[in-house]
């Protein structure tokens, strides 16, 4: 194996996924040197090129990254959208992320857009947007009480709300268990779905991330009707029904292709 071969191994196992312009700063060479690595490797097995770079074939190294994710199905896809949300930030952007699986791949992915100022309410994405700021970025935390049945730890609550109404956001991404053409946007814990209710209404535009898994399901607590939110971003093995339906109410979709049969 190449040494820089081995440079982007260690790379891509301490982070999930690496851009191509971020492989190149990090090995101080040229994009055209870094696609001819990363063929030479997806040829290998060793990696799996994505939507503008690539992330660590599972097999490489026995615990990353889907372990780390609990072994999420979704993995690829979910990644794959990450990707397609983060080219819709800029810097200056003040951003509102709701606590979630795939939301904590995207705050990952935001750490390399600098300065914006992230409001949040999940610790973990906290934590990560403050151990990689710089540039002038600035990271809010609600106040309030764990949701002692989500397991992305999220705040909510009374005072985690009355602290996102304070803001303005700019763009919110946000993600969700359950989208319905019928129903819309639901979540299976009031207090979390009152929390991104919160943060949609407090936002000039709403990205709802969400892989196909999610459509068709309904769960017991309302968030918003599909018409409240602005752009979808899904993968291409979301239903083509689903896709015009959202269209057909005035919904930007962006779909992904994966190119990965589930």
């Amino acid at each position: 194996m190449e040494e820089r071969h081995s440079e982007i191994i260690s790379l891509l196992q301490q982070q999930t996924m690496l851009g191509i312009q971020e492989l190149c700063d990090l090995l101080h060479v040229s994009p055209a040197t870094v696609r001819r690595d990363l063929t030479k490797m997806e040829d290998l097995g060793l990696i799996k090129r994505m939507h503008g770079g690539a992330i660590l074939h599972h097999s490489v190294d026995a615990g990353k990254p889907e372990p780390v994710r609990g072994g999420d199905p979704y993995l690829l896809q979910k990644l794959a959208i990450v990707e397609a949300a983060c080219g819709m930030v800029q810097p200056g952007d003040t951003i509102f992320i709701d606590a979630g699986s795939t939301t904590e791949l995207l705050a990952e992915r935001l750490t390399s857009i600098q300065p914006i100022s992230i409001i949040t309410n999940s610790i973990k994405i906290a934590y990560q947007m403050f151990a990689a700021r710089g540039g002038g970025s600035s990271v809010f935390v609600c106040g309030g009480t764990f949701s002692e049945s989500d397991p992305q730890a999220s705040i909510v609550g009374p005072l985690a709300e009355q602290m996102i109404s304070q803001f303005r956001a700019n763009i919110c991404f946000v993600g969700t268990s359950a989208i319905d053409c019928k129903h819309g946007v639901t979540d299976p814990n009031l207090l979390i779905a009152r929390m991104k209710e919160k943060m949609i209404s407090h936002s000039s535009k709403v990205v709802l991330i969400v892989d196909h898994s999610k459509f068709g399901k309904v769960k017991q607590a309302f968030v918003c009707p599909l018409e409240h939110i602005h752009c979808v971003i899904t993968d291409d093995l979301t239903t083509e029904e689903d896709v015009k339906h959202l269209r057909s109410l005035g919904v930007e979709v962006k779909v992904v292709n994966v190119g990965v049969e589930v």
